[in-house]
């Protein structure tokens, strides 16, 4: 039998970030927790959250969760470190992002020259686009 690993636990609390709703700039406070494990886990081990918070309209503001994140994909980072590619499928509530809602992309990266940080963030629930076009950076624990 073959063990499970998950081994990235990374996490973000109430960072400030600059934001693209549906293209237009915004600006909030950010929270990004996750547990990303293989293929050889049970889907109850993993999991993503975010919570953002909206500073112009709380309209924009959104709680979403995945309880069943896509198996990662691994890449190396130029200058050093690994970078998690995870896309999933989760739920949302707020007033604009809610329902069904689809991570099509998250960046984690471990180990980089630039240190931990969660890049390059992109969600769409009912035709409305969230993005994070840069970094945030994390509190990371790799056990």
């Amino acid at each position: 039998m073959e063990s499970c690993n998950c081994s990235a636990v990374v996490s973000a609390a109430a960072v400030p970030v600059e934001t693209l709703i549906d293209r237009f700039p915004s600006s909030g406070l950010i929270t990004v927790s996750a547990r990303i494990c293989d293929r050889h886990c049970s889907s109850k081990n993993c999991s993503i959250s975010i919570l953002y918070g909206d500073h112009a309209n709380p309209n924009n503001s959104f709680v979403f969760r995945s309880v069943v994140p896509d198996e990662p994909t691994y890449e190396p980072v130029s200058g050093g470190g690994i970078g998690l590619i995870v896309s999933a499928q989760g739920e949302a509530s707020g007033v604009i992002f809610n329902d069904i809602v689809s991570l099509s992309n998250i960046h984690f990266l471990n180990g980089t020259i630039i240190g931990d940080a969660i890049c390059s963030i992109s969600l769409t629930a009912n035709g409305r686009t969230f993005e994070v076009p840069g970094c945030i950076f994390n509190n990371s624990d790799n056990t």
